[in-house]
């Protein structure tokens, strides 16, 4: 056993040190400051923010187990309040009312930022009428929520059998909605902080209507580009302030109760198909002066890097001759983006079945060793497969649509529910030629064109990356014997694989030099990339490329600043 196998990082064989803790560090405000002391030569360590301690001399447990959540303790519901209280809330344009139509409790809560117990407002989470969850504040605006409760938005019961509700970003803003005569209102738990969403599991997937009011600054911002993505821009509306307020509250508390009501009114549709003036898309236009075209993520190979780069909203098709390794070169790439950049992937891929089989590979290039029993290479531990198992279940989602055959309706529809259970930003397709055509009495040309169609309006209502795998046609050899280099015109069945993608990119196996030659052959935006050519080694133990002059990859991706952000 080793500490890196608990995700402690340290860089000394021996002595102590202080560390970032990853079980808690991620979650405190200061997420640099070290608290785990880590005595190396006795393999004992302890941390002196959460309590966790261990020593590698006890055997890690890893468990797949359903999680089981933390039930806070009943607070008293009032029917009054301490004048205290009550002036906070007025001042805020909050009545008595309204906190007690919202369950609103007051009482004394010991709150970590300062020390002590303290009286504090209590907004009480629930969920089919039973308590799951309490968010607690004090007058200095600390929260604390309840720990390893489940998290749910706030007013969850407050929005059944509505056909549109209103998302705000913190419990104030529910109120303020309330004040004015909106009961159809929840809150994200966590403000603007946590992009995981996993509380929009039990967020409706019929409505007609959603109403997105957060706050006025580049992190509200943000959730609001997250939960418009995971919704469905198609119901999407944006609502904006008047004056120079931030949020709904200020709205309520300096214009009044007709004001908030006509933020709803005069809120905008996400801008989708058909005609568009300048007014439908302002925002995005100020955001992209501020913020400018910038290059999308990369994925640490210096000369890939500077030919190519994912970003959202975008269609990438990828070929190659058979054998030639398209679908284990994605697979790299995917590798990297989840590890390095958190990406999260759905998978429709029903030539890599079992599905056992190809989590062995995925495993392989994550953990950097073998998953099979060859004796010439390093096998991975039973620790690092449980290392695997966690974290491909993270980041990687198969599609596997009902039935004998596979529509691209079905697939989309499950890649929809993905986006808005776990936030996959990507789609992998692989490959096309497994999914039913219905051509009818068309031919296939006009059905490819309906089909990137699809894909085009799908990536860019949910701002997803989608990889699409095509076989090109049978290539001819050259004189030398060797194929020639398929381009984005050879994908069987119709030029529109190159004239409707955004990118394309050509897998060549050099089985004479024992190269991948990796070809750039579109790019459509050119802050994206540009045209080129690099060549890649491939690593037989782990199916991991190094360009040339890069040296094997054999280490985990746990280890190293290369998964630093999952700790």
């Amino acid at each position: 056993m080793s500490f890196y196998e608990y995700g402690i990082q340290i860089k000394k064989s021996s002595g102590q040190v202080k560390v970032k803790c990853p079980k808690c560090s991620p979650d405190r405000k200061k997420k640099t400051d070290p608290c785990l002391s880590v005595n190396i030569d006795e393999g004992v360590w302890n941390c002196h923010n959460c309590g966790w301690k261990g020593t590698l001399k006890q055997k890690k447990e890893y468990t797949m187990s359903k999680k089981i959540y933390a039930r806070p303790k009943n607070t008293k519901v009032v029917s009054s309040f301490s004048k205290g209280m009550l002036d906070w809330f007025n001042g805020r344009g909050i009545s008595e009312k309204t906190l007690i139509d919202n369950k609103i409790s007051e009482g004394q809560e010991y709150m970590p930022q300062i020390g002590k117990n303290i009286n504090t407002i209590q907004f009480n989470y629930y969920k089919n009428e039973e308590l799951v969850n309490v968010k607690y504040r004090d007058g200095n605006k600390n929260f604390k929520l309840v720990k390893d409760a489940e998290r749910i938005m706030y007013g969850l019961d407050d929005i059944k059998e509505y056909s549109y509700v209103i998302i705000v970003e913190g419990e104030i803003d529910k109120l303020s909605f309330y004040e004015a005569g909106y009961t159809n209102c929840v809150s994200v738990p966590n403000g603007a902080s946590n992009l995981k969403m996993e509380y929009l599991g039990d967020f409706p997937d019929d409505l007609e209507a959603v109403f997105l009011a957060v706050d006025m600054d580049e992190p509200g911002r943000k959730l609001e580009d997250e939960l418009s993505r995971r919704i469905g821009r198609d119901i999407c509306h944006r609502v904006s302030y008047p004056g120079e307020c931030k949020d709904i509250n200020e709205v309520l508390i300096q214009f009044g109760n007709d004001s908030v009501k006509e933020c709803i009114e005069n809120a905008q549709p996400y801008p989708l198909d058909g005609v568009l003036s300048v007014s439908s898309f302002d925002v995005d236009i100020d955001n992209l002066y501020e913020v400018g075209l910038n290059k999308g993520d990369t994925v640490g190979h210096t000369i890939f890097d500077n030919l190519f780069s994912f970003t959202k909203s975008q269609l990438t098709v990828i070929t190659g001759i058979p054998t030639h390794g398209k679908s284990n070169f994605l697979e790299h790439l995917s590798m990297r983006l989840s590890a390095q950049k958190g990406w999260k992937f759905g998978v429709f891929s029903p030539e890599h079945y079992p599905l056992e089989l190809h989590f062995s590979v995925l495993a392989e290039k994550f953990i950097g060793k073998s998953f099979r029993k060859i004796t010439r290479f390093e096998r991975m531990s039973k620790t690092e497969l449980h290392q695997a198992k966690d974290f491909i279940s993270e980041h990687y989602h198969w599609i596997r649509p009902d039935g004998d055959v596979y529509t691209i309706d079905a697939i989309l529809e499950s890649a929809k529910g993905l986006i808005k259970r776990y936030g996959i930003n990507a789609l992998i397709i692989d490959p096309y030629n497994k999914i039913n055509a219905d051509i009818g009495n068309g031919n296939e040309t006009n059905y490819i064109n309906k089909f990137l169609t699809k894909l085009t309006i799908f990536k860019q209502k949910y701002d997803i990356h989608i990889f699409l795998v095509a076989h090109p046609r049978k290539m001819s050899k050259k004189d030398n014997g060797r194929y020639e280099v398929p381009t984005l015109y050879d994908v069987a069945g119709s030029a529109n694989f190159y004239n409707q993608v955004d990118n394309g990119i050509t897998v060549y196996r050099d089985f004479h030099n024992e190269l991948t030659d990796i070809h750039v052959q579109k790019i459509k935006f050119r802050h994206i990339g540009e045209l080129g050519m690099v060549q890649f080694k491939y690593n037989l133990q782990n199916g991991r490329y190094s360009e040339i002059g890069e040296s094997l990859d054999n280490e985990c991706y746990l280890q190293g600043n290369i998964q630093e952000s999952m700790l």
